[in-house]
């Protein structure tokens, strides 16, 4: 299949545990896991790497996603460092602004300038290059890559950006080796946010096509469609709030200003796609009529039955697209449920549909 699909993974439960459901997923077929990072509602995500990455020998093992503010960017370069070591070749590290890890510890997110230079001094960290901290210069002593320019050498692995934003997709044009976005999958949608990588790129004088891009797709497959749609109510409502999302629902079709959002939602901890309350979660999220639910969920994923999303799969791929991160409902389970259907029903179907 010319679309390559990575799966979310939380590591919600002990590493061991989260090692052996990496192994599952690519005995499933998939290409990589994303596993989270959330200091205080998951496990490390440099020691969750570590295991995956052990009890795997071909899928991607990716960070999803670090932060340049929960940790010093010397402490994530020699960490990044260090879990490469152990599959060069086989692990990328997504960074972005935070969210639940920066808000369940009340600080704010990493702003557009601090992404910025964080990649570029881990990049120059993992080259072994000398690099300015305040008043000291310090250098990487166990960097792998090579020294000067903007490439990274084969040890090095890729930094993406995970952006929604059109000034941090702009970014990831300019300074990151892929971008992962989460604007969703309607062609519209995707159109707004290539505009802007393209613009990033162009003014750093790189080609836009050397920048690999990679969709975040909602992921929710049930065998009733419509209950599929309804567990996907507060990750769409999350969308609906996020200001920043607006220029992608406008381009699927979808007017958030029609809407009328209740308050509750913006106080759910730590927010609405990881509430721990999902019963209230869902009960705040009914204001969204049936039919606007299921533009939202075919504009933000894959949701519903298996057969379904095979069609939207190929869908995509016809429209071009190369890779789709599976970004599942569950925080603090790992998804049994998605990866038993795309192992079983999705994957032959598609291996079906191309034969």
């Amino acid at each position: 299949m010319a679309i390559q699909i990575d799966l979310r993974v939380p590591p919600c439960k002990p590493v061991t545990e989260l090692a052996d459901f990496a192994s599952q997923a690519e005995e499933a077929g998939f290409d990589g896991v994303g596993v989270l990072d959330s200091q205080l509602l998951e496990r490390d995500v440099f020691v969750s790497m570590a295991f995956a990455v052990q009890a795997t020998e071909r899928i991607r093992i990716a960070s999803a996603v670090i932060n340049p503010v929960t940790r010093h960017v010397s402490v994530l370069a020699s960490a990044m460092k260090t879990v490469a070591e152990l599959a060069p070749g086989r692990v990328e590290f997504w960074m972005g602004r935070g969210f639940s890890s920066v808000q369940t510890v009340g600080v704010r997110p990493a702003s557009v300038r601090q992404m910025r230079r964080a990649v570029l001094t881990m990049r120059e960290l993992l080259r072994g290059e000398d690099v300015a901290f305040n008043d000291v210069r310090s250098r990487m002593r166990h960097a792998g890559g090579e020294p000067g320019g903007f490439g990274r050498g084969p040890d090095t692995p890729p930094i993406f950006i995970a952006a929604h934003g059109p000034r941090a997709i702009e970014l990831a044009g300019e300074v990151a080796d892929g971008v992962l976005l989460q604007v969703g999958i309607a062609p519209g949608s995707i159109e707004v946010a290539r505009q802007h990588l393209e613009a990033g790129a162009k003014r750093a004088g790189r080609d836009p096509d050397e920048i690999e891009m990679a969709l975040t797709a909602t992921t929710i497959i049930h065998e009733d469609q419509q209950e599929a749609r309804e567990i996907a109510r507060p990750l769409c409502a999350q969308r609906l709030i996020e200001t920043t999302h607006e220029p992608y629902l406008r381009a699927a079709g979808i007017d958030p200003q029609e809407l009328e959002i209740p308050q509750g939602l913006r106080e759910l901890y730590p927010d609405i796609p990881h509430a721990e309350d999902w019963e209230e979660a869902m009960r705040l999220c009914q204001f969204m009529p049936p039919d606007l639910l299921a533009q939202m969920c075919d504009a933000i994923g894959l949701i519903g039955t298996p057969e379904y999303c095979a069609e939207r799969l190929r869908a995509a791929e016809s429209q071009g697209i190369k890779r789709l991160y599976l970004m599942t409902s569950e925080t603090y389970e790992f998804p049994h449920r998605e990866l038993a259907a795309f192992r079983d029903r999705v994957f032959p179907a598609l291996a079906s549909a191309a034969s």
